[in-house]
């Protein structure tokens, strides 16, 4: 659910890139809805889990094909009713808390493809990042933000998972999801 009743205003934001003081994170701008209704705030973690896999390889799970929503395909991983699973880099992002904020999630492709236009030099060149996004029983969309362009990973292998929050922007000031 949407909070509504606590907001931060935009002119308070940082230079893309920078911390983002009681954030929880590196301001990486705007991630619109694609339907013009509610673009949000993007805050990506410092902090990172470094050689985690997906999960769930060889299974297709119902919740977490959404391209732009990582909180919704987080939660519906997290969620997850078969333990063999796993979702190990989703469960990191969300039980990752920074300034007194429990909202991360691991990001959606689209939110990974966000980070890579406005804050790729926070992110390690060598190797690479899960997105909540599933691509099939067998791959997970991810990212790179190296020379290679990879695109998705074998759930299995290991790579990189970074939390990020994000906050609705209303009325020239956004608002979370915390709580």
């Amino acid at each position: 659910m949407i909070d509504t009743t606590q907001g931060v205003r935009l002119a308070d934001a940082p230079k893309l890139g920078e911390y983002w003081p009681g954030q929880g994170g590196l301001y990486a701008g705007i991630m619109p809805d694609y339907e013009g209704t509610q673009p949000r705030v993007l805050i990506v973690a410092e902090d990172e889990a470094v050689d985690i896999p997906w999960g769930g390889f060889g299974a297709t799970e119902e919740g977490a094909h959404e391209d732009g929503d990582g909180h919704a395909n987080t939660r519906d991983l997290v969620g997850c009713p078969k333990p063999w699973h796993g979702h190990h880099a989703a469960r990191f992002a969300a039980a990752y808390e920074k300034d007194g904020h429990k909202d991360f999630y691991l990001p959606s492709h689209r939110e990974l493809e966000i980070a890579n236009v406005t804050i790729r030099d926070a992110f390690d060149k060598t190797d690479w990042y899960w997105s909540s996004t599933e691509q099939s029983s067998a791959m997970a969309w991810g990212r790179s933000f190296g020379d290679v362009h990879l695109e998705s990973l074998f759930k299995h292998m290991p790579a990189r998972a970074r939390p990020v929050r994000s906050m609705l922007i209303i009325d020239g000031s956004a608002t979370s999801d915390d709580e």
